[in-house]
């Protein structure tokens, strides 16, 4: 995983001089970004509306920072539609380092306000060593979006086990307030177990946080367009009737790939596998066989017709392979350039 270098001549990579010392942002937004003056817009309206619609829509998920290097974003590059929205990784260094400071000192959420006066950003806060005290502390920054995720790893001393747990917090505390999205496993809980998933079981405890406050759901990752298919079908027979967003990444190494795998323990069908190794030395042919297989995976959910118009790019601030894959989709008119709003310079 690395950050995007972007420089720093362009006049729109703008410092934020009233945030804690640890994090200085490095984004650089489009002329019509610039124009804007949001006020926290409420993600969960924003993915209804789109869905209602039946446009097709995408989100990126960024780290805040990584090796030490400062995450760049330059939004022009993602131009004629933007991102609906910005989600920002919960790492485990967050979970360990805030022992010993605060909630607000937390490198992801010190972007959001950034980030949230020109496109929407959601920030990730996960169940690691969480204590109801860091709860009240998140509550504090008076967020309207957030993404409840269990972790990949659990803590002796963390005080909710289940994202439900939170996702009812929240709920009570905010009301209607507060956008909540909660993670779903088209392959079940891979980072923990090698063994066959109950799928009957993972669609209620996926139920049970919706039931619990979540407005939508974002998808783990998965390279099986026939099993993301069945997850939605199971999620829908299951009696979830919230938008659902497909989770997707686009590595563009063997290293990468397998770095995921061995992290969320999801893995390439058998076939795929197979044709990976095969060319697995030479990075621009990875990096091509997953865009690929990116474009076919979201094509196959669009014709199947289940309802399901957004996508949630895990970027791992890598960010060509995405565009990649985002101009292939304008190739087949999935994703269609806007005719109107912010989404492209004026």
């Amino acid at each position: 995983m690395h950050t995007l270098d972007l420089g720093t001549g362009n006049t729109s990579l703008r410092p934020i001089s009233d945030l804690p010392e640890a994090v200085q942002p490095c984004f650089s937004f489009t002329k019509s970004q610039l124009e804007l003056s949001l006020t926290d817009p409420n993600i969960a309206d924003l993915v209804a509306n789109k869905t209602a619609s039946k446009e097709f829509f995408y989100g990126i998920e960024i780290m805040a920072h990584n090796e030490g290097k400062i995450t760049c974003v330059d939004f022009n590059l993602f131009l004629p539609l933007l991102p609906t929205f910005v989600s920002i990784v919960w790492s485990r260094q967050f979970s360990e380092s805030i022992r010993s400071s605060t909630m607000k000192q937390v490198a992801s959420m010190q972007l959001i306000p950034y980030l949230n006066s020109h496109i929407s950003a959601m920030p990730h806060l996960s169940l690691y060593r969480l204590s109801e005290k860091l709860l009240d502390e998140f509550l504090a920054l008076n967020f309207t979006n957030v993404l409840v995720v269990r972790g990949d790893q659990t803590h002796d001393d963390q005080e909710y086990k289940y994202a439900y747990q939170v996702v009812e917090y929240l709920r009570r505390a905010r009301g209607d307030k507060i956008s909540i999205a909660v993670g779903g496993y088209p392959e079940g809980y891979t980072s923990l177990t090698t063994e066959p998933q109950d799928k009957v079981q993972n669609i209620r405890f996926l139920k049970r946080k919706v039931d619990a406050g979540a407005n939508f759901i974002i998808s783990q990752l998965c390279y099986s367009g026939d099993k993301i298919v069945e997850f939605i079908r199971d999620a829908r027979s299951g009696g979830i009737t919230v938008p659902i967003l497909i989770g997707m990444v686009v590595p563009d190494s063997f290293g990468k790939y397998e770095n995921l795998e061995k992290i969320t323990g999801v893995r390439l069908p058998p076939e795929e596998r197979d044709e990976l190794e095969k060319i697995q030395y030479d990075n621009n042919k990875v990096k091509d066989f997953f865009v690929q297989l990116t474009v076919r995976n979201i094509q196959h959910v669009m014709d199947v017709g289940l309802g399901i118009y957004g996508i949630q790019f895990f970027t791992l601030n890598r960010f060509e392979s995405v565009l990649d894959v985002l101009r292939e989709l304008r190739t087949r008119n999935i994703l269609k350039e806007p005719s109107t709003g912010n989404s492209v310079e004026a």
